[in-house]
């Protein structure tokens, strides 16, 4: 591992090649976040440029989708196969669905992230608000040869997402430009708060909804709580509920990587304090590992 701190908290995007190696532990005391020079979006600098640039981004989004389309195979071939939590597998037979996130997993946002980068700020509401309004994301490689292969097959593909319900006809617009399956009767895009018992970052109650009239063959996401409800626990705790589903991660769950942002975050930082004394957590938490 190789130390970039003192670059990250003096926001300095040009010395990213004055690398040293990592020193032996105990690790020498490291500029406070709290430090004048602390500018956070600069440690999003290597994720945004690897979703934006990389080639092995784009080798890896293609490489999950093009496993759940092998695994949709395989599901559609057995009539007891269940990929979500809250399936039952002793329903009826009922038509089959699959369920994924969007941002990151279906729409790519790393546009977004530059522009925060370029302010030198994590995030805005203003301008994610903005963001949505202009139904820009393009989509995730792999994704809409997926999606369209799932439709072809009868399979019908739910959107569970948590942007907000006031921004739920922008979003159905950047699906429709980008051409990607969408239903209306049903309505196949599940926002947060569009229903009181959805008013919740958890997307258990939207799962268990599409559940109820669907068989859910698989999941796909790039944040643990589009798996299982992950919100608040503890770093050992969402290894264990990784490790309770060993069975199911590339065969009925699937993982789009996402290095930017998450609830893993939250896991480390606790969520509070300021962005610097955040990003003194994500430094002091990389001690302890």
């Amino acid at each position: 591992m190789r130390i970039l701190l003192p670059c990250l908290l003096a926001g300095c995007l040009g010395c990213a090649h004055a690398t040293v190696p990592a020193p032996p532990a105990p690790a020498p005391p490291v500029l406070p976040a709290s430090h004048a020079g602390c500018e956070p979006a600069t440690a999003l600098v290597n994720a945004t440029l690897w979703m934006r640039t990389a080639a092995e981004y784009r080798a890896a989004t293609r490489q999950a989708y093009s496993n759940a389309r092998q695994a949709l195979d395989r599901a559609l071939a057995d009539p007891t196969w269940v990929g979500a939590a809250e399936e039952n597998p002793g329903d009826p037979p009922q038509p089959p669905a699959i369920i994924l996130d969007l941002d990151e997993t279906v729409l790519d946002n790393s546009p977004f992230e530059a522009r925060m980068i370029e302010r030198g700020i994590l995030f805005d509401q203003a301008s994610w608000n903005k963001w949505v309004q202009e139904a820009a994301a393009t989509g995730i490689l792999g994704a809409a040869d997926f999606l369209f292969y799932a439709r072809d097959h009868g399979v019908t593909p739910f959107y569970v997402t948590n942007r907000a319900a006031g921004e739920k006809a922008a979003t159905r617009r950047n699906l429709e430009k980008l051409g990607l399956p969408l239903g209306t009767t049903p309505d196949t895009l599940l926002v947060l708060g569009e229903r009181p018992e959805w008013d919740t970052p958890d997307k258990t109650p939207r799962r268990a909804y599409v559940a109820r009239s669907y068989r859910v063959l698989m999941l796909l996401g790039d944040d643990l709580n589009d798996f299982v409800a992950a919100r608040d626990l503890s770093l050992a705790a969402r290894n264990e509920r990784v490790d309770e589903h060993a069975g199911w991660w590339g065969s009925r769950w699937f993982v789009i990587p996402n290095p930017v942002y998450g609830s893993f975050e939250r896991a480390v930082t606790g969520g509070g304090g300021t962005p610097c004394e955040q990003l003194q957590r994500k430094v002091d938490a990389l001690r302890d590992r």
